[in-house]
């Protein structure tokens, strides 16, 4: 016979106490209660082995200590990093990450969005699958606080990002020092807006410079899903043969990622060619894994963890004051000169 569940109403008999008493006791709460009293509450706990019930009492609360975390793709180290970051800053803070995956998928995304409301989270952190969502900011109440990372949205809520098109500048004008006038541009398609504006970026410092870019050297892959797990990966492969077939083929190229760069390199050894020496590649990010490939990558510093960091800190003003004023917070990239330019 299945031993029967021990309740709070069996410690509060055990304990001749109200259930209220024991209730803020067990429940950790902010309560004149005196010494003597707590331990013999405690003491029954362990006697009776009661467990008390965490979800019941976060639902009447009408929240959880839950941080509800959705990236387009967790197997994609960029996003990876940010939630390193996020996990990093709430480990001690009493909240836990609940984290989903959108695939890249705005619908989906909605749907994860409302999963996560159903669970009654008290806020969410949001990297948006695509510029063009399918909500709008009325699906999250105003007492669920809502931070978007890596890239904002059309609507109301605190962001955290990297200044991408500073960024797009900041590796033309590395390349151009480098006396690069032939410089590519390697993208997957521009659902991202990031991707857009470290394009424009790009074109903006070519032109400042007095250099019309090549149109035939502004390259975007037409698909996105070959292999969600290595999807830029492929794509830098593909752009790095198209690439180096042209008549003229260029002497550099800023590829939107670090995996991306790190295929664009593959790509071109597959194809005889050497980097830096015959095509100088410039990655983003600067995953740990720009540093171990040979060549060495360069990189743009997009700063992910500390978008992480940053998200959480504004959550957490958000939890305790709410109704703030709206934050945008830009990091400033860097570049991250190795081998590979």
């Amino acid at each position: 016979m299945a031993k029967k569940k021990v309740t709070i109403n069996d410690v509060a008999k055990h304990c001749h106490l109200s259930i209220a008493t024991v209730s803020r006791i067990v429940n950790n709460l902010d309560y004149p209660i005196s010494e003597k009293t707590r331990k013999k509450v405690m003491a029954a706990v362990e006697e009776l082995q009661y467990t008390p019930n965490v979800l019941g009492r976060y639902l009447k609360q009408n929240q959880t200590n839950e941080v509800g975390v959705i990236v387009p793709h967790i197997s994609n180290y960029y996003y990876s990093e940010i939630v390193a970051g996020i996990n990093d800053s709430l480990l001690h803070s009493g909240y836990s990450v609940l984290l989903c995956d959108s695939y890249r998928n705005p619908r989906f995304e909605k749907k994860q969005i409302l999963s996560l409301l159903q669970k009654k989270v008290k806020g969410i952190i949001l990297s948006p699958s695509s510029s063009e969502l399918s909500w709008d900011r009325s699906l999250i109440s105003e007492d669920i606080a809502l931070v978007t990372v890596d890239q904002p949205i059309r609507l109301p809520s605190h962001s955290v990002s990297t200044h991408h098109e500073e960024g797009g500048r900041i590796a033309v004008r590395y390349l151009l020092k480098k006396g690069h006038t032939k410089i590519a541009f390697a993208s997957a398609p521009l659902t991202a807006r990031k991707y857009q504006q470290q394009m424009d970026g790009f074109l903006r410092e070519l032109r400042a410079n007095g250099i019309e870019p090549d149109p035939s050297y502004i390259r975007m892959s037409d698909s996105d899903r070959i292999n969600e797990n290595t999807y830029e990966f492929d794509i830098g492969i593909r752009l790095a043969n198209s690439l180096s077939r042209l008549p003229s083929p260029p002497t550099a190229v800023v590829c939107v990622s670090d995996t991306m760069a790190i295929g664009m390199i593959r790509g071109l050894k597959i194809r005889g060619l050497r980097v830096p020496e015959d095509m100088a590649v410039v990655g983003f990010g600067n995953l740990a894994v720009a540093d171990m490939i040979t060549p060495a990558l360069t990189t743009v510093d997009q700063c992910m963890r500390n978008i992480g960091i940053k998200a959480v800190e504004i959550l957490m003003k958000e939890f305790y004051t709410p109704g703030l004023p709206l934050e945008n917070i830009l990091f400033e990239p860097q570049l991250i000169k190795r081998e590979s330019a």
